[in-house]
């Protein structure tokens, strides 16, 4: 058909299309017509000939409803043009600008990200990589130690191909930084540097050693460094935002032979988490800029230069060989004579000439790319289905055509091969007997009893609880994606039936005992012998410690609490993230203790901020106070104060910001009277006021002996205490920005045995800590290493202060263990 005919069909086309797609009957070979933007006669006449035509027999033969192309050549674009629908069932064309997920074409972004700041002298390829992640560790420590950045991105570290890909498609909800730490329980299956076993992890590692040394996000990175210079306007580095783009291809796959839309694939696909292993999705437009920037060594379509020529050199050059499988006689000419990975690409060659490229698959996507560098031409295939058929016919047929090569029919090779695939899948699901189930299996115990809280290594915890006569329910905490139905089978087995239908089946289930029938484990299997499954090395272990609910939680901190009868206490718990709240005796009035030393912060960063002073303002330092009572003189004795080197200041100059920093993190009490003196104990009270906590009284400072004698002493409640801290987590303790900075001061706290005393080194905590006689407290914002953060007011009275610590501690511990499975 030619372009003229197309023209002036193209309505009747179009309406006939739309009769076709309501009635469910789609046409394929029909697609690529209705697609059609126009191109240029120079276009057109450095295409291959026929182009449109033979797309469209690629899009007829292989079932693909959408695909997008791009060809660059001497530094052009030759070609960016969309083929077929978006969306099975509707007419959205496909066009140069639609978004596809690029799936592990996201490495090249990730590797060259690495090049840019090995130029600018951050880093070297051979540094080790806990050098910029120092919490990064393999299951051998000869590997961890001498694992390089090179090696996070050429698949030779020794893990099992695809190691912990089971975390990131359908993604969990861990953090990188707690996906990267699981790593430690991966078993190495390879000698190191030795074997090709693809990996998806360590590009996740390679994405966070950018952030540590550009002090960017990798999406920030790659955003502003990368797209925005090469002038890829509509490519997204953040997978959750595809689902707001205007612009979307849909994921489409096979199911019992039809292929179907999968409409879940935003949330199923892939998460942040693993955007720099495969989040970025893009347009044939965006990409053909981005292969003429790689072909011109970093020099960007606009002239602008991102990278050097020694920087190309360094990400095409293959370290890792990989194996060459012989190609059919179908496929002949498309026989590699060498082929191995290089840095984020693929190198092999093809008739003679050498290319550079590499693919992504994520489910109901493929896409590939391939520059011919000697040619300076490069070919990028972008499809929403399965097939890689598909993008290697058009690809080869491309190539073929600049490289003066022998035509070769690519369709019916590719066909054939896709062909012999099926029906090798359809001959095993023939020979497959479903299993039965046999009634004469019986449960070993109730339901009930399989129910409680279970965890593995890898996906967490798993919650199993009854939801009927014969059916559990699983709900893994942080892998919420495979959540679903137990459906009883028979005997101690039960199939897992996923929420998500898109997972199609799961595995079984099935439980271990110990000799008194109490649970020893669960374990998952295939429902024949001989399938392999990433479910095989999950192993459920029952969690008698586990929290579950705020019920239990109140009810364990409350026997630790317990284990001190005359003592008296009050929590307060926020979680930041939900809202939600866990109070006791959160009105009951306290000694403040040195608790009422962070409302003194606030005001004076308030006062700073109004422009009274600035921080960086110096205050002479003294020691001869009023007292509250009588306006008496008194002096603060160095001796019992928990910061002394301020004394021997007495006399000299020092910073607001300084003076602040020694009365929250050393506790000073002489820069806390200094301080109040300044600002003002009343201006303390009305600012507190206004955040809400009425209960606070700060009347005066440290060692006001007469006052303390009269009963004239500062208190507080854990509940204005927890309002408190939740200003400084929002930015809305004054402003953002002095926010951000008392923050940052109450995480250098000095005298960390209270709510950070029992939690894990990786867990931050902004905290304020106040101790005397029979007095000890703790209060602050606990952040987590998922991001997850929550505010803990932790008072305590009538107990010797080491006891005091150690339960503050214990109680700390509970909350941490509660929040930190929270999905």
């Amino acid at each position: 058909m030619g372009l003229g005919l197309i023209a002036a069909g193209i309505q009747t086309d179009i309406t006939r299309l739309i009769d076709m797609m309501k009635t469910g009957k789609i046409v394929f070979y029909a697609l690529w017509a209705l697609s059609i933007t126009g191109i240029s006669k120079a276009q057109e006449q450095s295409l291959p000939p026929g182009l449109d035509e033979y797309v469209g027999a690629v899009i007829h033969a292989f079932d693909v409803p959408g695909i997008s192309i791009g060809i660059v050549k001497d530094g052009k674009v030759v070609l960016a043009k969309g083929y077929g629908v978006k969306k099975l069932g509707t007419p959205d064309l496909v066009d140069e600008n639609t978004l596809f997920n690029i799936a592990s074409n996201s490495k090249a972004f990730t590797a060259t990200a690495l090049a840019m700041l090995v130029e600018e002298g951050k880093l070297d390829w051979e540094d080790p990589v806990i050098k910029y992640l120092p919490y990064f560790q393999l299951s051998d420590d000869y590997v961890t130690a001498h694992l390089t950045v090179r090696d996070l991105l050429v698949h030779h570290s020794g893990l099992p191909a695809y190691a912990n890909d089971f975390l990131l498609f359908p993604p969990s909800t861990y953090s990188r930084k707690e996906l990267l730490k699981k790593l430690k329980n991966v078993p190495l299956r390879h000698d190191f540097r030795s074997v090709y076993a693809y990996d998806n992890i360590l590009y996740v590692a390679a994405g966070e050693v950018v952030e540590a040394v550009s002090g960017m996000p990798w999406e920030d990175f790659v955003k502003t460094r990368i797209f925005n210079r090469v002038g890829m306007k509509n490519t997204i580095s953040r997978y959750s935002t595809l689902k707001d783009q205007p612009n979307v291809a849909y994921a489409h796959a096979r199911r019992d032979g039809k292929l179907e839309v999968r409409e879940r694939y935003f949330e199923t696909n892939i998460g942040d988490n693993g955007n720099p292993a495969g989040g970025i999705a893009s347009s044939a437009a965006d990409m053909s800029r981005w292969l003429i920037t790689q072909l011109d060594s970093g020099r960007t379509p606009d002239g602008f230069r991102i990278f050097r020529p020694s920087a190309t050199e360094q990400l095409w050059k293959i370290v890792r060989e990989m194996p060459i499988s012989k190609e059919p006689e179908w496929l002949k000419p498309n026989q590699k004579n060498f082929y191995g990975y290089a840095l984020g690409f693929r190198a092999y060659d093809y008739r003679g000439v050498k290319v550079v490229g590499h693919g992504g698959l994520l489910t109901g996507f493929v896409s590939q790319i391939a520059m011919v560098p000697e040619q300076n031409l490069g070919v990028v295939v972008l499809t929403n289905q399965l097939s890689s058929g598909a993008y290697w016919s058009i690809i080869n047929h491309v190539l073929d055509y600049y490289l003066g090569n022998e035509p070769f029919d690519w369709i019916a090779g590719y066909k054939k091969e896709l062909d012999s695939s099926l029906a090798r899948q359809d001959s095993s699901r023939a020979k497959h007997k479903p299993a039965i189930p046999d009634p004469t299996l019986k449960r070993s115990l109730s339901l009930a009893d399989y129910a409680g809280a279970y965890r593995d290594q890898l996906l967490g915890r798993g919650v199993v609880s009854v939801v009927g006569d014969t059916t559990l329910r699983i709900d893994f905490i942080k892998s919420p994606q495979y959540s679903g139905l137990l459906r009883y089978f028979h005997g101690d087995l039960f199939r897992l039936i996923y929420d998500n239908t898109d997972r199609g089946k799961g595995p079984f289930l099935t439980f271990v005992f110990n000799a008194d029938k109490s649970i020893q484990e669960g374990r998952f299997v295939a429902e024949k012998a001989g399938e392999g499954s990433d479910w095989s090395d999950v192993v459920l272990r029952p969690e008698k410690s586990a929290i579950l609910d705020t019920a239990e939680l109140r009810k364990r901190i409350g026997k630790t609490l317990a284990e001190h009868p005359d003592g008296r206490f009050a929590y307060a718990l926020l979680d930041l993230q939900s809202g939600d709240q866990l109070l006791y005796n959160e009105q009951e009035t306290f000694h403040a203790a040195s608790t009422m030393k962070t409302p003194v912060m606030i005001e004076v960063f308030k006062q700073a901020a109004a422009g009274k002073f600035s921080m960086t303002d110096s205050l002479t330092v003294y020691n001869e106070f009023k007292s509250i009572v009588d306006n008496s003189k008194f002096s603060l004795p160095a001796n019992t104060d928990s910061e002394g080197d301020l004394y021997g200041r007495i006399g000299s100059k020092m910073t607001w910001h300084d003076m602040v920093f020694r009365m929250i993190t050393e506790s000073s009490n002489l820069a806390t009277n200094i301080l109040i003196d300044q600002v003002g104990a009343k201006n303390v009270m009305k600012t507190m006021r206004a955040m809400g906590a009425h209960e606070i009284q700060v009347l005066r400072g440290v060692e006001d002996s007469k006052a303390f004698e009269r009963g004239m002493n500062n208190t507080t409640t854990a509940y204005d205490l927890m309002l408190i801290f939740k200003h400084l987590a929002e930015g809305t303790a004054v402003n953002r920005v002095s926010s951000k900075a008392m923050v940052k001061i109450l995480k250098a706290q000095q005298f960390n045995d209270g709510i950070p005393g029992q939690l894990p080194k990786d867990v931050v905590v902004a905290h304020k800590t106040g101790a005397i006689a029979g007095i000890y407290h703790d209060c602050g914002i606990v952040y987590l290493p998922n991001g997850r953060a929550y505010a803990l007011v932790l008072l305590s009275g009538n107990m010797e202060e080491r006891v005091a610590r150690e339960t503050v501690a214990t109680v700390s511990r509970l909350v941490y263990d509660y929040i930190s499975e929270i999905e």
